[in-house]
């Protein structure tokens, strides 16, 4: 056999064999984005990438409310799956689908969170969070449910807010599930001293009394067909975060809200007074981004959060973030 025909053939083995390691790779992922029936959907997000599970893991808790939650027209259900912030009169209305362990969530939290504050306050909007839990899909977690019940149990000691900032500042990473030990969020908790003193919320973190909530939630939002956690809408129209900087980020957001609050008369309703969390260091399981009360002036990290923002990692070591 002459040179040129062996390394003809030697050439012909090797493209055979790498074809085969590219079609096993290609079946690796298509597992990793499946898992137990649950596909993943892929989408941009704040400079990462959302990834938005049809299916949320199920639990058989059953279904009780925090205090004072309400039906949200905007969820198309029945069931009082929100919570509202500001006054009732405001013209503007918010409703956010959010997975506080999501760490998109976390960046557009981070970058808002002051100005829509700043609108709640004026009398000018009113928030409706839908705490849910999707980042659980991967590796089976249970921070997402836990850390989303802690909220409901805040809300009963009318601490919603202060324990939503808490949760964002000390987002542990989403590769890990430290939450699932609800101690480690009775431990962020303890910064509040409402909170901290309160049997009643203990109990309730310990004995997961909103679960059943929290998965009504879920369900909906996949009922809904969101694309991903943070879902924004303003007076029904839905944001799009598409932005690659913190700075971008604001600047579309409230130009958003500007245009609403003018759209709806430009006539402010009731000021009202949102309870804030301590200011104090993140805990040392906590990941090292800003909490939500931040400075908005500096960009995301270059490097995209590795998972949800838009809901869990489904895939068991994904490159860029979720939301």
């Amino acid at each position: 056999m002459s040179q040129a025909n062996r390394v003809g053939k030697q050439n012909a083995r090797e493209r055979v064999l790498a074809e085969k390691i590219a079609r096993q790779k290609a079946e690796r992922r298509r597992k990793q984005m499946t898992i137990g029936g649950v596909v993943v959907l892929v989408v941009a997000v704040a400079g990462g990438v959302g990834i938005a599970v049809s299916a949320a893991k199920h639990n058989s808790t059953p279904y009780l409310a925090p205090a004072a939650a309400v039906v949200d027209p905007q969820a198309k259900s029945s069931k009082a799956t929100g919570i509202h912030i500001g006054s009732d009169d405001a013209p503007v209305k918010m409703n956010v689908f959010e997975d506080f362990r999501c760490p998109v969530c976390q960046e557009v939290e981070t970058a808002v969170e002051p100005t829509y504050r700043q609108y709640v306050e004026a009398g000018k909007l009113q928030i409706t969070y839908h705490p849910a839990r999707v980042i659980d899909s991967h590796n089976n977690g249970t921070g997402s449910l836990n850390g989303a019940n802690a909220a409901a149990c805040a809300q009963d000691q009318s601490q919603f807010m202060p324990l939503h900032d808490l949760l964002y500042a000390n987002q542990p990473n989403e590769q890990t599930d430290p939450w699932a030990d609800k101690s480690a969020l009775l431990k962020i908790a303890d910064e509040i001293p409402a909170l901290k003193n309160s049997a009643d919320f203990q109990a309730c973190v310990t004995g997961g009394t909103h679960n059943g909530w929290v998965q009504a939630n879920a369900d909906n939002f996949n009922k809904l067909g969101l694309p991903g956690t943070p879902t924004v809408f303003i007076d029904g129209q839905q944001l799009s975060f598409t932005q690659t900087s913190a700075d971008a980020v604001l600047q579309y957001f409230q130009g958003q809200l500007d245009a609403a609050f003018k759209k709806d008369g430009g006539k402010a309703g009731t000021p009202t007074t949102i309870p804030t969390a301590p200011t104090s260091a993140p805990s040392s399981g906590s990941s090292s981004a800003p909490s939500s009360g931040a400075s908005s002036s500096g960009a995301p990290a270059s490097t995209p959060p590795s998972s949800s923002g838009s809901s869990s990692s489904s895939a068991p070591t994904p490159t860029s973030s979720k939301s």
